[in-house]
């Protein structure tokens, strides 16, 4: 397996997911999309397709797995903020009470 490849394609993933955010839950997925883009990109850099599908048995479906993980990062983030911001309030309604 490709070392190269690996750190290419997930490197990739993750800046494009970065850059063209997440699908909303639902949306049709862009990866099959992607992954055509991704192992141009991985050519121009001098990276066979041979090279990809070597290291990735479906390269649509590892870029379906990137995309849930970081739809399921963001809703943890969210999470995480709203509970902030409730701690925020109790905290506020504390000093009000004094």
């Amino acid at each position: 397996m490709s070392k190269r490849a690996l750190e290419f394609v997930e490197t990739w993933v993750s800046e494009k997911i970065e850059e063209e955010g997440v699908p909303e839950e639902g949306e049709a997925s862009p990866a099959k999309e992607w992954a055509q883009e991704c192992i141009k990109a991985a050519n121009e850099e001098g990276i066979p397709a041979l090279e990809i599908s070597e290291a990735f048995d479906d390269l649509a479906e590892f870029i379906d797995g990137e995309i849930e993980e970081a739809r399921e990062r963001e809703e943890d983030e969210e999470e995480d903020e709203d509970d902030e911001e409730y701690e925020e309030d109790e905290d506020d309604e504390e000093d009000e009470d004094e």
